[in-house]
């Protein structure tokens, strides 16, 4: 059954286009690019601002899934999924938190030094959570040619599959066995599950500047030591309408689901102290 698995997966990837639209001004090569070399804090100023909802807040949905096509067990646990990517509104003041946050622009000869921790990629509770120091979301950020962790923490068997700025397919057979793996390209990496877990599904930006982040509780967000400049700050959100679903041909039942594009806004913006932002999203920017 693994190996079936390994190879229906790695056949949908090869079936798959790319995607890279993170400008990060990035070659690939063994090394990150240098950053600092020309970064000065005194003449630096900061971004602040806010992701927030309008309107009606899309609902998530439970269902249950007594079926996949490559676990036959599954029927003896059931499995309760909640609809992914949902924007997660606060229901007083319509922050939108975890919404990724970055800038456009940046020379690495003037950035801050990398100030973000290691990320690790985990498939816990037949989800795919990222952890990056205390946080725990669908994304996460990565310096271009350093390392990320993967550890599959459930007892079912796993297989992580990167499209996108990288294209891998990971067998995770060992419980709780740290894996490592280099992402050399910039660009956005799409994470899923080859093993029929076809709502899996999560982010990993790779970059070469640190100017990345996710939005608070009450859709908060800010940059500071960012070096005087003219930059787009872009806010991006993954998408939760389901434009396809693959039938596996042998079961009949659901391998993999394609997520409509994810949407982003851009602020073009100039530093020299501290400047303001706000972005506003609304259900319907997402069916266009």
């Amino acid at each position: 059954m693994h190996g079936r698995a390994c190879f229906c997966g790695l056949f949908l990837l090869a079936l798959a286009g790319c995607t890279d639209t993170v400008d990060t001004r990035s070659t690939v090569s063994p090394e990150p690019i240098a950053l600092g070399e020309a970064f000065d804090s005194s003449k630096c100023g900061s971004i602040r601002g806010r992701v927030v909802w309008e309107g009606d807040v899309p609902k998530s949905d439970e269902f249950l899934i007594r079926a996949l096509a490559f676990n036959p067990n599954v029927h003896k646990d059931p499995i309760r999924v909640r609809t992914p990517h949902i924007p997660q509104v606060h229901d007083k003041n319509y922050g939108v938190q975890n919404a990724v946050i970055f800038l456009r622009g940046i020379d690495p000869a003037h950035s801050k030094a990398w100030d973000h921790p290691k990320v690790r990629v985990e498939f816990h509770d037949r989800q795919i959570v990222i952890e990056q120091g205390n946080h725990r979301s669908g994304v996460g950020f990565v310096r271009r040619a350093t390392s990320i962790e993967i550890v599959n923490r459930d007892v079912e068997y796993h297989n992580l599959h990167g499209r996108g700025a990288a294209f891998f397919a990971m067998p995770l057979i060992e419980t709780e066995r740290t894996h490592e793996r280099t992402l050399a390209r910039a660009g956005i990496v799409d994470l899923n599950c080859g093993a029929g877990y076809y709502w899996m599904h999560a982010h990993l930006f790779v970059t070469e500047h640190p100017y990345f982040t996710r939005s608070d509780a009450d859709g908060g967000f800010a940059f500071d030591q960012v070096p005087p400049g003219n930059y787009e700050v872009v806010c991006w959100l993954p998408n939760w309408h389901v434009v396809r679903k693959e039938i596996d041909p042998e079961t009949a039942i659901i391998s993999r689901w394609a997520w409509a594009a994810p949407k982003e806004q851009t602020r073009r913006v100039e530093v020299t102290r501290i400047v303001d932002v706000t972005f506003t999203w609304s259900a319907a920017m997402f069916r266009e």
